[in-house]
């Protein structure tokens, strides 16, 4: 048992379809300020990546989830994403350089 792996136990991985992902000025501002640019938010969808329910919310009410992946460069993202009318489009919110815990839901 390794010592990530009550983390990986907590967070439930949920299937959801990310087809496409939408960001709005503010998402832009705060992705900007970690120094991630929109076009590699955009790649996680397309590249190895896990979805998982956001701890702040009940896994049952939630209307954002976490996108943890990869950018076609290899950076290791996660970005916070509500759910929009269509179910395979969703909204930035937020992101950051993915946790080691992060990295570890993700498999690596």
């Amino acid at each position: 048992m390794g010592p990530n792996d009550h983390l990986r136990r907590r967070r439930v991985k949920r299937r959801v379809k990310v087809h496409e992902l939408l960001a709005t000025r503010a998402s832009v501002d705060k992705l900007g300020a970690r120094g991630i640019s929109t076009r590699e938010a955009e790649q996680l969808p397309r590249n190895h990546h896990v979805t998982t329910h956001n701890p702040r919310e009940a896994p049952a009410d939630a209307e954002r989830v976490l996108l943890i992946g990869r950018t076609d460069g290899g950076r290791r993202l996660t970005l916070v994403i509500e759910r929009t009318e269509d179910p395979s489009v969703w909204m930035i919110v937020t992101g950051w350089p993915a946790t080691v815990g992060e990295r570890t839901i993700l498999g690596e």
